[in-house]
């Protein structure tokens, strides 16, 4: 029986919006900016010329507006999960970040910030796509996946085998606006040009 190859894994955050420098986005579904609009054309163009049997996204505007042209691309549906949302920042939501610097990884690391979450949240609702990629991965099925700052790095940790705690204190993964990130296995490799 042949060995299947393990599935080759990109994690494209978001293209930029308005919200990205000034304000706390989180939940609030706000749209692609003219740069993320040309990021996600970009990164869609940049995959176009590698294998993808299915795209994961965020079901948030500015991740679907990026995903949807890599899905295309590839003439894959678009499979939206919750579990791949930013954090949800609550009170904090939409404040400028001039005037409240939040120190998530202290302050909100696992108690909720007021009428939202915290980074342990995200980690658990992150662990059910995780599975799913996984799935994918070891099928030998190539997979993208367009999401947020917070859920991809908590995603790429486990898919790593990281603790929640080791997730949170490296400094190798912090995914920047409209780049694709190409991970296979356990080893960060990289970025796609």
């Amino acid at each position: 029986m042949p060995v299947t190859r393990p599935g080759r894994l990109y994690l494209v955050r978001h293209g930029r919006t308005a919200h990205n420098r000034l304000r706390y986005a989180g939940w609030r579904d706000v749209p692609l900016d003219a740069v993320g609009r040309g990021q996600a054309v970009e990164v869609a163009r940049q995959l176009a010329r590698r294998t993808l049997h299915v795209v994961f996204s965020s079901p948030l505007r500015r991740a679907v507006d990026t995903a949807r042209p890599i899905a295309a691309a590839h003439g894959v549906g678009l499979e939206l999960r919750d579990g791949l949302k930013e954090i949800d920042y609550g009170e904090f939501q939409d404040v400028l970040k001039a005037h409240r610097k939040l120190r998530l990884r202290s302050a909100y690391r696992r108690r909720p910030m007021p009428g939202g979450e915290s980074l342990r949240d995200v980690f658990d609702r992150v662990a059910p796509v995780r599975e799913e990629v996984e799935e994918e991965l070891g099928a030998g099925r190539d997979v993208a996946v367009v999401a947020h700052f917070w859920s991809l790095r908590m995603l790429a940790g486990q898919l790593e085998g990281l603790s929640f705690d080791d997730v949170l204190a490296r400094e190798d993964y912090s995914p920047k606006n409209g780049v694709a990130t190409t991970r296979f296995g356990r080893r960060p490799r990289s970025t796609v040009s």
